[in-house]
């Protein structure tokens, strides 16, 4: 069996199987979601789909992300940031493709439900995910850990699902495996045009691995593809 990593799908489906595909994903292997599996993507259901079954056979598990935690504030209906995640991040895209509604409108309980009815198991599936996994080499986490607090397993939601890992100190015994902060964006800091540096340059979009730390997110938005990483054991 072999561990395949990825992070930010952000509701590509298609991108997902075929980055998987490529990678001869198989019934034996077990997929880890470094969370953000929703928005700015028109394929929240599908993707939801493909992993909820994968879950129920044993063969994915799946790290809470930041944009994992905005549908789950709106199922416990808060609707406190609803709009500014629908202006700034994407969050339409996700309404839209699980609730069946044509259009979004500030109805926001109504599509609430409409979401429940079409996926009841959602609200539960989506609490159980844990904010970080650890294992004898390696912990699993969005956004980041500070490594150099003994603590650091006490931090709060924000500081997993938001937290940059690049900017943070590594933990010194174990590599951590993180999503969220798109490498490219590391790499070309307050780069003007994305788009233009992924033809002209795609390396730069590429895993990043740093001293104890291997960052993953591809800028699926931008690339069109996932970076996976690949690991014989954990």
């Amino acid at each position: 069996m072999k561990y395949f990593i990825v992070s930010d799908i952000h509701a590509h489906y298609n991108v997902l199987k075929k980055e998987l595909d490529k990678n001869k994903f198989s019934p034996e292997d077990k997929l880890i979601v470094v969370g953000d599996l929703f928005d700015r993507g028109k394929e929240s259901k599908e993707v939801l789909i493909y992993l909820k079954d994968l879950w129920d056979q044993g063969k994915c598990e799946i790290i809470m992300g930041n944009h994992d935690v905005f549908l789950l504030d709106f199922l416990n209906e808060n609707y406190g940031r609803v709009q500014f995640n629908i202006e700034r991040n994407g969050f339409a895209e996700t309404l839209i493709s699980l609730s069946g509604c044509h259009e979004i409108n500030q109805n926001y309980p109504e599509i609430r439900d409409k979401i429940i009815v079409n996926f009841p198991y959602l609200k539960e599936w989506l609490e159980s995910f844990p904010l970080f996994k650890e294992t004898d080499s390696y912990i699993f986490v969005h956004g980041g850990i500070d490594g150099s607090n003994p603590d650091w397993k006490k931090s709060t939601v924000r500081d997993f699902v938001w937290g940059r890992q690049y900017d943070l100190p590594r933990h010194k015994d174990k590599t951590v495996i993180a999503g969220h902060h798109r490498v490219a964006t590391i790499r070309k800091k307050d780069f003007i045009d994305y788009n233009k540096l992924f033809l002209d340059d795609k390396k730069q979009f590429d895993i990043m691995y740093c001293d104890g730390k291997i960052l993953i997110d591809r800028f699926v938005e931008v690339s069109k593809e996932l970076n996976i990483l690949i690991l014989d054991d954990l």
